[in-house]
């Protein structure tokens, strides 16, 4: 026993100047909720998880003075102890240049439009945000420039052969841009699905003003024998520890359009809670409470 406990001693003293030198910083973000919503013969009280999320994400110098990065992310589920699934996985380089990133990433299309209105913590913002599922993509290439007074560029593709004996088309196509100053973002983004014949252009914009944040989002998916728009409103407002939000979707995929309210109360830098209700305006139902604890780390 004495013997492990000095190996594990040495062992704990070799690693921790390494981690440092890699510059690597755990992270992760626990989330549960517990709601309450109306079907059409029954009502269902559960307690889900929120998407918790634990990663190690971090960057080290290289000679020319860029520095590479590197970002690595699960989902993990608060109701069963479990990895979830693949949510980031990838490597890059940074520097006066810009940033080229390969792998699993968070995409221009979500970062620069879908996040603008993705504000709250119930999850609604999902049904439009995620219309396309693009919001992380895989076995991506992209490029994002060094911001130039306010604006910025990105620009990626996804040469995913899907397991092709002879492949060497580029699935899916991406271009987006940014402009951010004094409160003020305005992101577009265009996805091109080859083989599909599908495009799908999403236009994101949101202001600050002091306590005041309010945001829209429109998409439009156009693929053969179908051309849908959504949009989405967003908005909060922010008195001290406490934030109350609210937001509207109309999604053409569903027939019916969606509205919730929400308020968030801090209870430390790392940790809150909120309280949502939900109404999905459908005949049958489509009404909930919600209520969530979420501690970031």
């Amino acid at each position: 026993m004495k013997k492990s406990l000095i190996a594990l001693a040495v062992a704990g003293a070799l690693a921790a100047p390494m981690v440092a030198q890699a510059d690597a910083t755990l992270y992760g973000s626990l989330r549960i909720k517990i709601e309450n919503t109306e079907g059409a013969t029954n009502d269902n009280l559960d307690v889900r998880d929120n998407s918790s999320r634990i990663g190690v994400k971090g960057s080290s110098e290289l000679f020319s003075g860029a520095k590479a990065i590197f970002q690595f992310e699960q989902a993990v589920s608060t109701e069963t102890g479990a990895w979830a699934g693949g949510r980031l996985a990838n490597v890059g380089i940074t520097g006066d240049f810009g940033t080229a990133l390969f792998g699993r990433i968070w995409t221009p299309y979500y970062s620069w439009t879908g996040a603008q209105t993705d504000i709250l913590d119930n999850s609604t913002s999902a049904s439009s945000v995620y219309q396309v599922g693009a919001h992380r993509a895989s076995n991506v290439i992209a490029y994002v420039s060094p911001s130039m007074s306010g604006f910025q560029v990105a620009a990626a593709v996804l040469p995913n052969d899907g397991g092709a004996a002879d492949d060497e088309t580029i699935d899916v196509s991406h271009v987006a841009a940014k402009y951010e100053n004094a409160g003020l973002n305005v992101g577009v983004s265009y996805l091109g699905f080859e083989a599909a014949d599908r495009d799908v252009i999403s236009v994101g914009a949101s202001y600050t003003m002091d306590a005041v944040y309010v945001a829209a989002r429109y998409e439009n998916d156009d693929a053969p024998g179908a051309d849908r728009d959504a949009w989405e409103l967003a908005g909060s407002y922010t008195m001290g520890n406490t934030k109350l939000l609210a937001n509207y979707i109309d999604d053409e995929r569903d027939a019916d359009d969606q509205w919730s309210l929400e308020v968030q109360q801090k209870l430390g830098k790392q940790a809150r809670v909120f309280a949502a209700y939900v109404d999905r305006n459908v005949a049958d139902g489509g009404e909930g409470f919600m209520a969530g604890y979420r501690v970031d780390f």
